[in-house]
């Protein structure tokens, strides 16, 4: 089982021992589709539940699903989310279904806009969950392109989230990334912290590298602050002129400890080929 779902399911214990209130306030919400991107190495569809300043980068009209699940410590397999993805010229429209252990759920709505070019871009969505909680949030972000080959980005999620004393609080995440090797090769990092009294939540590094025949191989690794806690995740993409096809594995500790799989596909137009 993943950490964040651990995390869910005891947060949803306590708050249903304590009282029907409290389970609102403390569950976990659903972690985006695209969780093996980072903020500055998203520029499609799928940058409305990452940073969605991403959705002005590369103007694509797309239809896409996503679907992962989550391996328990005694072997068994749930399927655990799965939705849908519209995107057009910088806008965007998604839905997604997060199961919980248990049989509590969670339907998240996302509409997203971004505007810009690849020198500047800024972009908001609008989320709504309904299910064991029932709340709507923004997330607010920008992204720039100072040099050739250097991104930077700044991303509020969350905000003017009701639930401040959950575990899903509003956070801001700078990040920044270098192409090298004539951009064949993506590495970056970006960082987590909690509005709230300003306390750090994750750090997050990672690179993409160009395998060729427009596959591309993503490796990230997400760590808590103080190193106790951290995660591997590993996909693989092809991503020729008209499709995107992802494949992901989520790893809690060593290469054997596999605890999370998806995959994600979409049908892509008005979009030129891209190394990613």
């Amino acid at each position: 089982m993943t950490w964040r779902r651990a995390l869910a399911l005891a947060a949803g214990l306590a708050g249903a021992a304590a009282s029907p209130a409290r389970l609102t306030a403390q569950v976990v919400l659903p972690a985006p589709p695209a969780r093996y991107l980072l903020t500055t190495d998203v520029d499609d569809a799928r940058a409305l539940w990452v940073n969605p300043a991403g959705l002005a980068r590369r103007l694509e009209a797309s239809i896409g699903a996503d679907l992962s699940a989550d391996r328990f410590a005694n072997g068994t397999v749930q399927l655990s989310q799965y939705g849908a993805t519209i995107a057009s010229r910088g806008l965007a429209v998604s839905w997604i279904h997060d199961r919980y252990p248990g049989g509590g759920a969670v339907n998240a709505y996302a509409v997203g806009a971004g505007l810009g070019d690849e020198q500047f871009s800024g972009g908001v969505t609008r989320r709504w969950y309904r299910g064991l909680v029932s709340f709507s949030a923004w997330d607010i972000a920008l992204r720039g392109m100072p040099a050739s080959g250097v991104q930077f980005s700044l991303v509020g999620r969350g905000l003017g989230s009701p639930l401040p004393d959950s575990t899903y609080r509003p956070t801001v995440v700078p990040g920044a990334s270098v192409a090298l090797l004539d951009g064949a090769v993506h590495v970056g990092a970006e960082w987590e912290v909690a509005a709230h009294r300003w306390r750090s939540q994750e750090i997050r590094a990672g690179g993409t590298a160009a395998l060729g025949g427009a596959f591309a191989l993503t490796l990230r690794a997400d760590l808590a602050p103080d190193l106790k806690r951290r995660r591997i995740v590993v996909a693989l993409t092809w991503n020729p002129s008209r499709a995107r096809v992802s494949g992901f594995a989520g790893l809690s500790g060593g290469l054997n400890e596999v605890d999370e799989l998806g995959a994600s596909g979409a049908l892509v137009a008005l979009s030129p080929p891209t190394r990613r």
